[in-house]
């Protein structure tokens, strides 16, 4: 079933919470349905019904579930009834989610997210879930019925569709976008933790002379090469971004002066390569300008100026090294 529906549903479903919670086993006014009960036509609904659904108690213990729950999740009712539907959810083990959870079905009865659902075989996917209160006598909420919709697909497309605004499709690195959001990311980091960010803006030297001897096509080789050198040169909780063209932006975080430096000269070292064929061979190799967070400024636009001028300066002072953005 797909996400565009999850409205259409959730109406639907606002139907079977009603009927579910009726007392009234047949609507004398009605034509149609005037001699059908009502717990019955609701018990169809639910067994036959292709969206996954299951009832829980006041305190979210498992009580029933349908044959299309069964069928997405290989659960069956012997294992899953009286058990916490945390055995399906571990999100719900999260507090904050949890009390959201409980405080939208205490004040309008119902709820509406995202979750991810654990299977029997334990392959999780992430569903939309519709949670309604079901009353009945006195308007007292004594179970909830759950609607869940496996949005694997949409949430694929979305993951595409976000790396190809945010990967570098060359070198796959995080492009310009990606740099700016992960920078934003460091920085409250840095602010609330109280610690140094190095910005390490990268040039390879000598870059254009490969792809005006050897062509674009060994250019790119070159790029891609330079990335995956550079993801060697530092550590996890770092990251590495290609700007553009043969611009490179690295984001050392919580370091000090001296790692920064020791971190600077090892890519310069691991980015000094030769690129020949028979008749030619040229020499590619990094400068490197470097601005730090809070030192330098705050502002993400303006540490990223700063990083670009000290490379700048780095070239100046003949190539292959690294200059800060103030020297000390």
């Amino acid at each position: 079933m797909c996400f565009g529906q999850i409205s259409t549903v959730g109406a639907r479903m606002n139907e079977l919470t009603h009927l579910l919670s009726s007392e009234t086993s047949c609507h004398d006014n009605d034509p149609v349905i005037a001699a059908v009960d009502l717990a019955a036509l609701s018990s169809q609904i639910y067994l036959q019904s292709g969206a996954a659904m299951l009832i829980t108690d006041h305190d979210f213990c498992i009580v029933s579930i349908n044959p299309a729950f069964t069928q997405a999740t290989h659960f069956n009712l012997a294992t899953l009834k009286g058990q916490s539907v945390t055995m399906i959810c571990e999100d719900l083990l999260n507090s904050v989610l949890y009390e959201e959870i409980q405080t939208n079905l205490h004040n309008t009865n119902e709820f509406s997210g995202e979750l991810v659902i654990t299977s029997q075989d334990m392959q999780a996917f992430p569903v939309q879930v519709l949670i309604n209160g079901l009353q009945y006598s006195q308007n007292i909420t004594s179970y909830y019925l759950w609607l869940m919709l496996d949005i694997s697909e949409q949430k694929q497309r979305e993951n595409e569709l976000r790396f190809h605004a945010e990967i570098d499709p060359l070198t796959h690195l995080g492009n310009r976008k990606s740099l700016f959001q992960c920078l934003d990311v460091a920085i409250a980091s840095a602010k609330r933790f109280k610690y140094t960010i190095a910005l390490l803006f990268l040039d390879l030297d000598g870059f254009k002379q490969v792809n005006d001897h050897f062509g674009h096509g060994e250019g790119d080789k070159v790029l891609q090469e330079v990335a995956l050198r550079l993801k060697r040169c530092v550590r996890e909780v770092d990251t590495v971004t290609r700007l553009g063209g043969d611009e490179f932006v690295v984001i050392l975080n919580g370091t000090s002066k001296d790692m920064i430096c020791l971190t600077a000269q090892r890519i310069i070292d691991f980015l000094t390569l030769s690129v020949k064929n028979l008749q030619k061979e040229l020499q590619v190799s990094a400068s490197i300008g470097i601005a730090l967070y809070p030192q330098d400024s705050k502002n993400p636009l303006l540490l990223l100026k700063y990083a670009d001028e000290a490379m700048y300066k780095a070239k100046a002072k003949g190539k292959r090294q690294f200059c800060w953005h103030l020297e000390t």
